[in-house]
């Protein structure tokens, strides 16, 4: 196999053969890498430029050797990439950092500038397949013919060089864990054995353009970022944004292009880069911020729901941590449980082959309230559940109806207190007080639950879930988590404007009318805490 000429900046140059090892991949166990019985060596630091198969643009790498490497050892690889607007890790991190800890720990990590970012060259096209996709394949091309302690799984899907499958992790946060999905979707090799994906997204229709509105606030932070030199963001990325900001509207082409970036995608069969025989199993612990307004609950649980129906171990796990900026930023855990740890211990059993080190970790873990301090362990997550019929409500739409929010209360918590936990599904009919159904102009108005305890209202988790037009509408409201003591209320709140994220989007003053059926995910009082 040809591969493509990259440039050494500095450090030890690899190369031989590769040593193969005992792992399995997606769903099971690895037997660990090989021990090696010469000599020991400080782990080197090395800039590495790979020029694109696709069109020649800069692939801007960092090669971080385990701390400590011995010859005729086999060590497991984590790729790492950054935060949308970020770049790589080009220096070995502190030992208390995750990935310190992993270096210390036996692994190698590769830490890459997604293209347009930083040192790569092209331009941001919001991980793209055709793009971005084949960038980090040949990234993965590239660990395999030049890393000569790259563990191997002799027993599993060989990738052309009779050694099995590479013994491969990753992690990152927001587009650090898009990146991760996608390789995981298109890679025709399945070199992915477990991943870490963090606050990232399922559906950028839905993570942007939520009711088919836009999130004014996130999407302008998000272009300034891609924007900022050294960074570069696509030319359509960019007139998406500004038609969005300009028109509150999104055309086809733009979001056909998000939904081709999208995992929804590939979850659904629906793109063309998926590798051949559809999604397999794999070994993922989904991460994600209660409490983050950009990319919310939803969109972990429905990368969870997708990932747990091709057969390996998937675990949901939230936290307050996340994008922050509009809604503040609690803690990195879910009650006693620090992600970190978590996410060491998840590679320290799917990649090293340590069994049972990550028991600790449950299948489903849903912070309360907004510092991530509670929790509850569930086995499955709430999607609706106890209904209450919502009467005809007036609704004021437009800027001026987020100054007075209807509020009407759905449920009062009984003695011993209830808990709130899940995705609340709403089934509604929109209509014109004069004209029904076929009403006039464009209405715009958003939902979000509230919880009042001791007469102090409280919006849950920030979350607002648009709604737009007249019609009948079946409605994932954003998840919402919080644990209710005996009196306190929920209340659904109504009102036409959210400024603080849809600044811009919320439509012309108006009348509608509303009624149909809410549905809440409560789950009782006594569900354990980790």
């Amino acid at each position: 196999m040809k591969y493509p000429t990259y440039l050494r900046l500095g450090g030890l140059l690899l190369g031989g053969l590769l040593t193969a090892c005992g792992s399995s991949g997606g769903g099971g166990d690895a037997p660990g890498p090989v021990n090696g019985g010469g000599e020991t060596r400080d782990g080197v630091v090395e800039q590495i430029v790979l020029d694109s198969a696709v069109d020649g643009e800069a692939i801007a790498i960092t090669l971080i050797e385990p701390a400590t490497v011995t010859e005729g050892a086999t060590y497991p690889l984590i790729l790492h990439s950054h935060g949308y607007g970020g770049s790589r890790q080009t220096d070995r991190p502190g030992d208390d950092s995750l990935m310190g800890r992993l270096l210390n720990a036996g692994y190698g990590v590769i830490s890459i500038d997604e293209r347009g970012h930083n040192e790569s060259g092209g331009t941001i096209r919001i991980l793209d397949p055709a793009l971005e996709g084949q960038d980090l394949l040949q990234v993965l091309d590239w660990a395999e013919a030049n890393l000569d302690w790259l563990a191997y799984d002799p027993n599993g899907l060989d990738t052309g060089l009779g050694k099995g499958n590479p013994l491969i992790g990753a992690i990152g946060g927001s587009y650090g864990g898009g990146y991760q999905l996608l390789i995981y979707a298109i890679d025709t090799k399945h070199r992915l054995d477990a991943i870490a994906p963090d606050i990232t997204w399922h559906d950028l229709r839905y993570s942007l353009f939520s009711g088919n509105v836009f999130k004014s606030f996130w999407a302008t932070l998000l272009s300034a970022g891609g924007n900022l030199p050294p960074n570069t963001q696509d030319a359509q990325v960019n007139q998406g944004l500004l038609e969005g900001l300009t028109l509150n509207m999104l055309s086809e082409d733009n979001l056909a292009l998000l939904y081709q970036n999208s995992p929804a995608s590939h979850c659904n069969g629906d793109n063309a880069f998926t590798a051949p025989g559809g999604l397999t199993a794999i070994d993922a612990f989904i991460t994600q911020s209660a409490q983050d307004t950009l990319f919310n609950f939803n969109d972990a649980y429905h990368n969870f729901r997708c990932l747990s129906e091709q057969g390996g171990d998937v675990r949901l796990f939230t936290k307050a941590q996340g994008h922050g900026v509009d809604n503040g930023d609690g803690g990195d855990h879910c009650g006693d449980i620090e992600r970190a740890d978590a996410t060491f211990a998840w590679f320290e059993e799917k990649l090293y082959g340590r069994a049972d080190v990550a028991d600790f970790v449950p299948p489903i873990c849903l912070m309360l309230g907004g510092s991530g301090n509670d929790a509850v362990v569930v086995n499955t997550v709430s999607v609706g559940g106890t209904d209450v019929v919502l009467d005809s409500l007036s609704v004021t739409t437009g800027e001026v109806g987020g100054l007075s929010p209807l509020q009407v209360s759905v449920y009062t918590a009984p003695p011993g207190g209830d808990v709130v936990a899940g995705i609340p599904q709403l089934d509604i009919t929109v209509t014109d007080p004069l004209l029904g159904e076929a009403g006039a102009g464009d209405p715009i108005f958003f939902l979000s639950l509230t919880k009042r305890s001791g007469g102090v209202d409280e919006i849950l988790q920030n979350q607002y879930r648009p709604v737009r037009g007249y019609g009948t509408f079946s409605i994932e409201l954003n998840g919402v988590f919080a644990r209710l003591a005996e009196g306190d209320e929920l209340l659904l709140t109504v009102q036409g404007g959210v400024l603080d994220q849809y600044a811009g989007s919320s439509g012309l003053i108006g009348q509608v009318n509303v009624e149909g059926t809410l549905s809440l995910p409560l789950i009782g009082p006594a569900a354990p805490a980790p």
